[in-house]
C-alpha cells in the first residue's frame, strides 16, 4: 500500500512539474501564430528525422549487447535487443525510468537474461551517456558560456532563486541517497534473495570493464549521439524562420534536449518544451517560432516511440523465447 502511494506521489509530482514548466514554455506564445505555422512546415525533414531514429535505436541495441556479451551472453540478436529498447521507451511515456525496467523485463523474456544482468548493463550504459552529456555541456560552458548560463536561468525563472532551488535540490539528493544506501545495506545483509540480486547487479555494473570489444563500444557510442544531433538539426530546416540556423544550433539543441530528458517526467512533456524554445531564443528566433519548433521536435520523437515502440511490442509477442544464457550464468532471482 506504502508503495502504491509513494508512486502516485511521484507521478503527481512528475505532471505537476511538467505543467509549470509547460506553462512558462508557452506563457507568451500567439496561439493563432502557433497553429498557423503547421502549414509552412516542410515534413519531409521531420519524416527523415523519425526514420533516422531507427538508427539510434539499433546502435543503443547493438552496444547494449556488448556491454552483455562479457557476462556470458555472447549471441544475443542485435534485432531482438532492439525490441527490448524500443518497448522500453515506449513504457517511459507511461512513467519516468520504467523504461529501463521493462527492457530488461523483456530481455528475462526473450533471451532468459537475468534481470538484475540486463539492469546492471543499462546503468553502466546510463552512467557512460551521463559523462557524455557532461562532456558536452562542459564544451558548451567553454564555448558558450554566457548563452548557456542565460538557457538555465530563463528555464527556471519561474519557480524563484534559481541557485537557492540547486543549493536545496542537492540537499535533498544527498540526504535522500545516504538514506537510500543505508536501507540498502540493511537489506543486502538481511535478505539472501536481495543479496543474490545486488551480487549479479554489481558484477553487470563493472561489464564496461571487461569489455570483448571496447572500440566498438566508442564508435557505436559516437555514432549514437551523432544521430540524436541530426535528429534535432534537421527539424531545424523544416520550418522558414529556422532554416539558416547554423550547424552549432544543433550542438545546443542537442544539450539542452539532453538536460531536459534528464529530469523525470514523462516523455520530458514540458522539460522539453522550455529548453528548446529558451535555447532557440538565445539565437534571436522569436518565442512563438521556438515553441513551435520545440514541440514539432518533441511531438517527432513521440511519434516514433509510438509507432517503433507499438509495434516492437507487437512483434515481442510472437517471437519464440531463446536462451542465450552459458551454462556458468546464475538463474534470475
Amino acid at each position: 500500500m506504502v508503495k502504491k502511494i509513494i508512486s502516485v506521489i511521484k507521478y503527481v509530482l512528475t505532471l505537476g512539474l511538467a505543467g509549470v514548466l509547460l506553462y512558462f514554455a508557452f506563457r507568451n506564445v500567439d496561439f493563432e501564430e502557433f497553429w498557423a505555422k503547421t502549414a509552412e512546415v516542410d515534413y519531409t525533414w521531420v519524416i527523415l528525422s523519425i526514420v533516422l531514429s531507427l538508427l539510434a535505436y539499433y546502435s543503443r541495441s547493438y552496444r547494449w549487447n556488448l556491454l552483455m556479451k562479457p557476462l556470458g551472453y555472447p549471441n544475443l540478436n542485435v534485432h531482438r535487443t532492439n525490441l527490448a529498447v524500443l518497448v522500453g521507451y515506449l513504457a517511459n511515456l507511461a512513467f519516468p525510468r520504467l523504461g529501463e525496467i521493462t527492457r530488461c523485463g523483456m530481455m528475462k523474456r526473450s533471451d532468459d537474461v537475468p534481470v538484475a544482468t540486463s539492469l546492471g548493463t543499462v546503468i553502466s550504459e546510463r552512467i557512460v551517456d551521463m559523462i557524455t552529456l557532461v562532456l558536452m555541456i562542459l564544451a558548451t560552458l567553454i564555448l558558450e558560456y554566457d548563452n548557456f548560463m542565460a538557457l538555465i536561468t530563463d528555464v527556471f525563472s519561474g519557480l524563484g532563486d534559481v541557485t537557492g532551488l540547486a543549493w536545496k535540490l542537492g540537499i535533498f539528493l544527498v540526504v535522500g541517497g545516504i538514506l537510500g544506501l543505508i536501507a540498502i545495506y540493511l537489506l543486502y545483509q538481511k535478505v539472501p534473495k536481495v543479496k543474490a540480486f545486488l551480487d549479479d547487479l554489481f558484477r553487470a555494473l563493472l561489464s564496461l570493464r571487461e569489455l570483448n570489444s571496447p572500440v566498438q563500444f566508442i564508435l557505436s557510442t559516437l555514432l549514437l549521439w551523432v544521430t540524436y544531433y541530426f535528429m534535432s538539426y534537421l527539424i531545424v530546416f523544416s520550418v522558414p524562420e529556422t532554416a539558416d540556423l547554423p550547424w552549432s544550433t544543433g550542438i545546443m539543441l542537442l544539450v539542452a534536449g539532453g538536460i531536459a530528458l534528464v529530469i523525470p517526467v514523462q516523455g520530458g512533456i514540458g522539460t522539453y518544451h522550455a529548453f528548446i524554445s529558451s535555447a532557440l531564443v538565445l539565437y534571436a528566433v522569436e518565442e512563438t517560432t521556438g515553441v513551435f519548433l520545440a514541440t514539432l521536435l518533441h511531438t517527432s520523437q513521440l511519434v516514433a516511440t509510438a509507432v517503433f515502440g507499438g509495434a516492437a511490442l507487437l512483434i515481442s509477442v510472437f517471437i519464440n523465447k531463446h536462451k542465450a544464457s552459458s551454462p556458468d550464468v546464475q538463474k534470475d532471482i
